[in-house]
């Protein structure tokens, strides 16, 4: 049921991400809007949840980049179900839970990311990368986890059937 609505919610997320973000440098990084989205839906929703959206978001963003295809979903995948595990819980409060697995998830998730082109022969130099792009894409991430849990609490509340409902 939650991909009826996360399929149009990531490709609008996507296609902002490639056409709007993509010229917004802030810090020297820039917020990654479906990867922001897949870690939200994950602690909302749990890991199953966050692994159909990781990689739904990540077959739109690969669609979306000049990139070498799979990129983007096997990194989000990997984020969306670690993100939904349940020693995330653990962490504290829902907003210091998403603030820290928004931050620790674009790390990770560009980490994969440097991994997966270097083992592909590409020329990725992740000490630069890290602290240049990652790091700043991580505290963007950070500070706009509460508006993607504000807007999918309210997308969640809306696709959940009532209690007592039949299904």
């Amino acid at each position: 049921m939650s991909l009826y609505i996360g399929i149009p919610i990531l490709m609008i997320a996507a296609a902002l991400q490639s056409v709007w973000v993509e010229d917004l440098h802030i810090l020297g990084g820039r917020p990654d809007l479906v990867l922001l989205l897949v870690v939200t839906w994950a602690i909302i929703r749990g890991a199953n949840d966050g692994v159909l959206w990781g990689f739904v978001g990540g077959m739109c963003c690969d669609l979306l980049s000049g990139g070498v295809f799979g990129l983007w979903t096997l990194s989000l995948t990997v984020v969306g179900f670690l993100a939904g595990q349940s020693w995330v819980h653990a962490l504290g409060p829902t907003v210091m839970r998403l603030a820290l697995m928004s931050a620790l998830g674009t790390l990770i998730g560009h980490g994969l990311l440097l991994l997966m082109m270097g083992l592909l022969g590409y020329q990725a130099a992740p000490a630069i990368t890290l602290p240049t792009v990652a790091l700043p894409a991580a505290l963007l991430n950070l500070i706009l986890s509460p508006f993607s849990f504000t807007l999918l609490v309210w997308v969640h509340r809306r696709i959940q059937p009532p209690t007592g409902a039949l299904a």
